[in-house]
């Protein structure tokens, strides 16, 4: 009896250790880590106060222990949610292991083709652009995937400012001779102060011209305000139509256009200085 007890329970502890080993799982090998894709932004560099440049890098690490392939690539950049550009890679490119590959990339905007407001005196002083890429690759096992990255941030509108003639002053007569002055109105848009260092122009009152001319005299021009300026010039009303002496001797309203180049100085660093063009026309009273 004692015999046949000693043997039931050797069996029972075999059945438990059986049991045991039955429930037990096999480890799972260790996953290879995830390829990562980034972007590597600069500052865009900017030709003139309407067009940038911007510069990105992508850069994809393939931390795993095999070779990864790029297959293809796309980016798009937006500014203030409009389309700016984007682009396609097709071309494929081996990423050994432990190794990165970066894929420098140059996307030109000129904010004034976007059509969304940003160029116009009532756009943002800030303008919000948003750079985003998606990378599809391929394992060393043959599995596909695909990677994305974005990055975001603005940079400052910089528009050129606006030259109205509010009136026109007869300063003296000579004769047939007349000395007269433009009363100019110069508006800043920006967000930031301006200064007027020079300013060439061409000024035509009733489809005639009537003066060219150059004139050196700085004016400083407040973030979002105005300033006057005067330009003088002297006409001689023996040349011309006997009706454009009478508006001026009348002091009638002349309707004028205004032509020509601004050198615009900021107090901005990526673009000291700019050269403003104007084609301006309107009306205006003749004052003595």
């Amino acid at each position: 009896m004692m015999t046949m007890m000693i043997r039931r329970a050797s069996l029972l502890v075999c059945l438990a250790l059986l049991s045991g080993c039955a429930t037990r799982k096999p480890e799972a090998p260790p996953s290879e880590p995830y390829p990562g894709l980034s972007v590597v932004s600069g500052a865009a560099v900017r030709p003139d106060q309407f067009r940038l440049v911007f510069r990105f890098v992508l850069v994809v690490r393939n931390p795993r222990n095999g070779g990864i392939k790029v297959d293809s690539m796309d980016y798009s950049l937006s500014v203030e949610g409009t389309e700016a550009g984007a682009g396609t890679y097709r071309e494929s490119q081996e990423v050994g292991a432990g190794d990165s590959l970066s894929f420098p990339l140059e996307v030109p905007v000129d904010i004034r083709d976007l059509n969304n407001g940003i160029a116009d005196s009532g756009g943002p002083a800030q303008a919000v652009w948003r750079f985003e890429a998606r990378i599809r690759i391929t394992t060393g096992g043959g599995i596909p995937l695909e990677l994305s990255a974005r990055s975001e941030g603005s940079f400052p509108v910089l528009r050129d400012p606006s030259f109205r003639i509010r009136s026109i002053a007869i300063e003296r007569d000579l004769l047939v001779t007349t000395k007269l002055a433009l009363d100019i109105e110069i508006e800043n848009p920006n967000a930031s102060p301006i200064e007027l260092n020079s300013i060439f122009y061409d000024f035509y009152a009733e489809g005639e011209k009537w003066a060219e001319g150059r004139s050196d005299e700085s004016a400083a021009v407040p973030a979002k305000g105005s300033a006057e300026r005067t330009l003088g010039f002297t006409m001689n009303f023996a040349n011309t139509d006997r009706g454009l002496f009478d508006l001026v001797a009348k002091l009638k309203v002349v309707h004028y256009r205004l032509v020509g180049e601004a050198k615009i100085a900021t107090s901005l660093d990526f673009i000291p200085e700019f050269a403003s063009r104007f084609d301006n026309e309107g009306s205006c009273s003749v004052l003595r």
